[in-house]
């Protein structure tokens, strides 16, 4: 079982009901008792994910191992360091059922490069940007709704018209979800849409996709090789639009920055230097995952064997 379909088979958090009932604990209880449950909940998941402890441990002794990590960890990962990552994740995991349920004024929002967006949107181009799966990305959603941006957000979905639907319910009209199919085109084709209507389109780039027949790419990361999809980099390469690293990560309770950094800025790419255009992108997009990961070390939430090692 290759690691694309065992992350495939971890439940993602956050049905609509969840959702509600998270907005409704926090509105009711507030933010303390909120984050006693998320603790309770970070505990539990943790006893019960043997693979995702053992996949958390080595992580962040690899972490460790660089120059910045250490400095934030302060000491060789232990059991302790693990349920913190659990715990991390059960905030932001949280926070986003906060958001969602439309209780997102409570977070305070701060902005580290994300004026270029703006700048991008003001000039009528669409952009691409490239999160990971590290703190709370819906975050953007609101910096869409209070900038009148549209933002669109490809994910692999069975269920994307539910869930387009519930967005429109909280009043995010301009947040749409494009899902992916393995072996379709029409994503592709809806999201070159929306880039040429100049709207931002999100695309999470930290985690090979299902199927076996999904184009990757092994890089350096975090001092050992790692495959990536290479899908999105080679979108960019046919789109010829901006491309950006884009994360919201926890700075201090209620609180998150989101933070934008250029990968490129766009220029029309020949067939023939596509692909090695694309490794390109991958290469850049990895070196700054590799800083967040330093500088956030709890943030970064793939609790499976990233690396294929077997954990």
């Amino acid at each position: 079982m290759n690691a694309s379909t065992r992350w495939n088979e971890v439940a993602e958090v956050g049905t609509s009901w969840a959702m509600r009932f998270f907005g409704w604990f926090h509105r009711t209880f507030g933010r303390r008792p909120s984050l006693g449950l998320a603790a309770l909940t970070a505990f539990y998941f943790s006893l019960r994910n043997s693979p995702g402890r053992r996949a958390s441990a080595r992580y962040l002794a690899r972490v460790s191992a660089t120059p910045g990590g250490r400095v934030v960890l302060g000491s060789s990962p232990g059991w302790r360091h693990v349920l913190r990552h659990f715990y991390e994740m059960a905030i932001c995991t949280y926070d986003r059922m906060v958001v969602w349920s439309g209780a997102v004024d409570s977070l305070d929002l701060e902005y580290d490069g994300a004026e270029r967006i703006f700048d991008v949107a003001r000039a009528g181009r669409g952009a691409l940007l490239f999160g990971a799966h590290i703190g709370n990305l819906d975050m953007l959603a609101f910096v869409a709704r209070n900038y009148d941006l549209h933002l669109n957000v490809v994910a692999y979905f069975d269920n994307a018209e539910r869930v387009n639907t519930f967005f429109e319910s909280l009043g995010a009209d301009r947040l749409r979800l494009i899902p992916l199919a393995p072996g379709s085109i029409r994503a592709t084709l809806e999201i070159r849409a929306c880039i040429e209507r100049g709207e931002i389109v999100v695309v999470m780039a930290d985690r090979t996709p299902p199927g076996e027949k999904a184009r990757t790419a092994t890089a350096s990361f975090l001092g050992r090789a790692a495959e990536f999809p290479l899908g999105p980099f080679l979108l960019a390469a046919v789109m010829g639009c901006p491309v950006y690293f884009a994360l919201c990560v926890r700075s201090a309770d209620a609180r998150y920055t989101a933070m934008l950094r250029p990968i490129a800025s766009g220029e029309p790419v020949p067939r023939a230097q596509r692909e090695a255009y694309a490794r390109q992108l991958l290469e850049r997009y990895v070196v700054l995952l590799e800083e967040v990961c330093e500088r956030h070390p709890y943030q970064w939430f793939n609790f499976f064997d990233f690396w294929g090692e077997g954990v």
